[in-house]
């Protein structure tokens, strides 16, 4: 029996009924990837917002002939807990929020402004050195994490906008 070609159409019929539609339609000339190849990412401070930048360009592209350009403001917070006896903190919880603003070029009016959180928490050890790499690779993770999300985030705003262009 051949089943695998009616499991095949049975799956992209499902698949169309739904409504379902790829957000990278159109391949690498599709709107999306126009759109977001077309951001300028813009400096963002301290070593850790300069791996998310690179990060964030690897994903996006060189953004050379830009339309828009992508601002971001980062801010670590960490708070400590499971608190021993002698008030020493065994873990630490660390938040990354990233304040992202995208504007077209040349005007001074946003078409995204949100902010993006990513938590995660480590063990605090007797070896300040473990505990700074943990700390350090922490605060990577979660850059890495947001990156990803911001990459998202203007993927949707460029499939929106290209649905309005064209009406669907």
């Amino acid at each position: 029996m051949r089943l695998a070609p009616v499991f095949a159409l049975a799956a992209a019929l499902l698949t169309a009924a739904c409504g379902f539609q790829p957000l990278y339609q159109g391949g690498a000339d599709g709107a999306v990837r126009g759109g977001i190849a077309g951001v300028e990412v813009g400096p963002i401070a301290d070593r850790l917002g300069q791996e998310m930048r690179n990060r964030l360009i690897e994903r996006m592209g060189s953004g050379e002939g830009s339309d828009y350009r992508l601002d971001v403001v980062l801010n670590t917070e960490t708070e400590g807990f499971g608190i021993r006896s002698d008030a020493a903190a065994t873990q630490e919880q660390m938040i990354l929020t990233a304040a992202i603003r995208l504007t077209p070029i040349g005007t001074d009016t946003p078409v995204i402004e949100d902010t993006l959180r990513a938590r995660t928490s480590y063990d605090l050890v007797l070896s300040d050195y473990a505990t700074v790499a943990e700390r350090e690779d922490a605060a990577r993770r979660l850059a890495f994490e947001l990156a990803e999300r911001i990459h998202r985030r203007l993927a949707l705003y460029f499939n929106q906008k290209d649905k309005e262009k064209t009406g669907q």
